[in-house]
């Protein structure tokens, strides 16, 4: 049975009440908005810590306030010690159940681990294993809600897993089942039946997992930043994206997104049958503020200087988001006024107003309007455990001869870009490198026998492959590119897929009603993309393919004869009008059919107000296209081309100079000059 002093509170706050809540109540807006958010980020009892899960709760916590409108003392948050099996339970009663009305908005967010027992999915509260929570029993809380607009969030998983890390990403499931559970646990479902009349009430609602049941939810470690994967994509896709999407819309971008962070071994998925959901709004309700930004103000220090979290940043440009980049507010004035990043720590940093007039404060959104990052940037290569000492030492030495590596650290340190592992004994040698969370990258496996330092060595051309894959990352800025762009994958027959669009861009289009929204496309599909350019002038676009082996591959255009792919023309972009539409590939170009190999694919759309004269120049003079009648070209150099497109997109500042007199060598980018959309899906049998 819960204890007496739970079930009294409870029916206080529901028979009873108190003065202070009626008055709340009164005077809140209609509907009302609540939340519970659960993150526990440190055990006892020998359990590993989850740091990460204190990052969900302030991030589903800013999301809610300063996106979607929350009141502060709607919003409740149990965090480390205080998230006992008990508090949870009778925060669930006491500030859910007991005041959520017909209509209301009801969020309930969970992070930290899951495991099983007694033949039932539960998550590890804060009190122990032994005071673990059945899901059953928080999906059964939900139905008691008097509001049928309530979204329930786990990122967690249950398959048990004794390794804490999976590649470099901490695993969010305990270590083994649960042999016994709390016998007040077990009778929770019972005595919640006696005390709500649930007969015949369906269970409405949203329930997000972070991953598959026969999957394992992830949590980012290391210096940018310690998040739940899942959490962490899904508020930085909510920052961004206005009008709130529908479920049917925003669920296959977040899912592939995810996975295309974790090679598809955490894909996120709705625990609900009921389809009318697959209209609702994600959240069940629309942003307050129509625009959403890169970032919010959390703190204000001083007339000029403050601090701000970069909530809205993606994954990829966050972790090499660079000083003396600028993020920017248009005043009612109308006037827009600049702040420049003076540091950065993970998702905060401090900032300098530009403009000493301008008046800020605490929730202000705030968009990118110059993107700064070092131009030496190299990849961060992690050690796997299974590596000895002596391995360790002679990696580090071979690595740190590479001009293309800039750091070697071990598992769990900090961000890396990927893994050098062993198969085998040291002995057996099978070197081969990993993605961040342990999986293999296809064909960098050795042969049996190879000594640590020529395995290095052989693998040099792929780093440097994943190295421009790094680089290419940090021109997606489809949430805040200056220029007004929509475009739209579609297969040849003219099936919508997926549309992306800036948000200058005016859309008037209804394709959404016919969408195809499941992103993913069978092998042998033939896809296109028709690109709307509502700027006064031409645009240049380029398009890269990653696949799931990260071979490069580019597909442009030719200058003489752009409707007649050959190798006697030079290549060139394409060139999509001033005020018009383009589709790319045309019908004289011939059919772009997805072809092997299998799994999460990227293509990044780049669209410049420059006609990328770098690139081409190194194009043309290293490209052979082999005589094929055919724009889609694998890159022999992709780190070079990767280095020219930067050079190409970058704002030329001239040199400056530090505090101490030192030149800074970054490279700037304005986000009004370019638009680099990223497209995700799965290929499929």
């Amino acid at each position: 049975m819960i204890q007496q002093t739970g079930w009294g509170l409870l029916t206080l706050a529901i028979s009873q009440g108190t003065v202070n809540r009626h008055l709340a109540a009164l005077a809140a807006p209609n509907p009302r908005k609540l939340a519970l958010l659960v993150g526990i980020d440190q055990y006892g009892a020998n359990i590993p810590p989850l740091p990460g899960c204190l990052t969900d709760v302030e991030l589903q916590k800013d999301l809610l306030r300063y996106r979607f409108g929350f009141q502060d003392a709607d919003i409740v948050t149990l965090t480390g010690q205080k998230a006992s099996r008990e508090a949870i339970e009778l925060a669930f009663l006491e500030h859910l159940i007991a005041q959520a009305k017909t209509g209301d908005v009801v969020i309930f967010h969970f992070s930290g681990y899951g495991s099983v027992g007694a033949r039932k999915e539960v998550f590890i509260a804060a009190d122990g294993a032994e005071n673990a929570l059945i899901k059953e029993n928080i999906l059964l809380l939900a139905r008691c809600l008097a509001t049928d607009k309530f979204s329930l969030i786990f990122d967690s998983s249950h398959l048990p897993q004794n390794r804490p890390y999976l590649g470099n990403l901490r695993v969010r499931s305990y270590s083994r089942a649960i042999s016994d559970l709390n016998p007040a646990e077990l009778t929770f479902a019972a005595d919640i039946k006696t005390r709500f009349n649930l007969k015949n009430k369906p269970s409405n609602g949203v329930i997000l997992a972070a991953a598959k049941p026969e999957q394992i939810a992830l949590e980012l470690s290391g210096n940018s930043p310690n998040a739940g994967l899942f959490t962490y994509d899904l508020t930085q896709y909510l920052w961004q994206v206005s009008p709130s999407p529908t479920i049917a819309i925003a669920f296959p971008r977040l899912r592939n997104l995810v996975a295309s962070h974790s090679s598809e071994q955490q894909q996120p998925a709705i625990l609900t049958s009921n389809q009318k959901n697959n209209s609702a709004a994600l959240y069940h309700t629309n942003p307050e503020k129509s625009r959403g930004g890169a970032a919010i103000v959390t703190n204000l220090i001083d007339e000029r200087t403050l601090e701000v979290n970069l909530v809205g940043l993606p994954l990829e440009i966050l972790e090499n988001y660079g000083i003396n980049s600028c993020l920017s507010f248009i005043e009612a004035t109308g006037e827009e006024i600049s702040l420049q990043i003076l540091s950065r720590q993970g998702l905060k940093a401090k900032a300098q107003l530009l403009s000493p007039t301008a008046s800020l404060e605490i929730g202000q959104i705030l968009e990118e309007k110059l993107r700064v990052f070092p131009s030496q940037i190299g990849l961060i290569v992690g050690l796997d455990n299974n590596l000895t000492r002596i391995e360790r030492v002679d990696a580090t030495s071979t690595f740190a001869s590479l001009p293309d590596v800039a750091a070697v650290v071990n598992i769990g340190e900090q961000a890396v870009d990927c893994l050098l592992s062993r198969v085998g004994s040291e002995e057996t040698g099978n070197y081969q490198l990993l993605s961040p969370n342990g999986s293999l990258i296809i064909g960098s496996l050795g042969a049996v026998n190879e000594a640590i330092k020529s395995g290095i060595k052989r693998l040099q051309s792929q780093l440097e492959t994943l190295l421009a894959c790094k680089l290419w990352h940090l021109l997606i800025n489809q949430e805040s590119s200056g220029l007004a762009v929509i475009v739209t994958l579609e297969s040849i027959d003219k099936i919508y897929i997926s549309r992306l669009q800036t948000k200058k861009a005016v859309n008037n289009s209804k394709a959404n009603d016919n969408a195809n929204n499941d992103l993913i496309l069978p092998l042998g599909t033939e896809i296109r993309y028709q690109i709307e350019n509502q700027e006064e002038q031409p645009l240049y676009a380029l398009i890269l393919v990653l696949n799931s082996d990260r071979q490069p591959l580019l597909y442009c255009s030719c200058s003489e004869t752009p409707d007649n792919f050959t190798n006697s023309s030079p290549l060139a972009p394409f060139v999509v009008a001033a005020k018009s539409k383009a589709t790319i590939p045309n019908d004289r170009q011939g059919h772009w059919k997805i072809s092997q190999p299998k799994g999460i694919r990227e293509n990044l759309l780049i669209l410049s107000r420059h006609p990328f004269p770098k690139t081409f120049t190194i194009l043309n003079a290293t490209q052979n296209v082999k005589g094929e009648a055919t724009q889609l070209l694998t890159l022999t150099n992709p780190l070079e081309i990767a280095r020219a497109f930067g050079r190409d997109l970058k704002l030329d500042l001239g040199l400056k100079m530090d505090s101490s007199g030192s030149v800074i060598d970054e490279y700037a980018f304005d986000l009004g000059t370019w638009s680099g959309f990223r497209f995700i899906y799965q290929v499929m049998d």
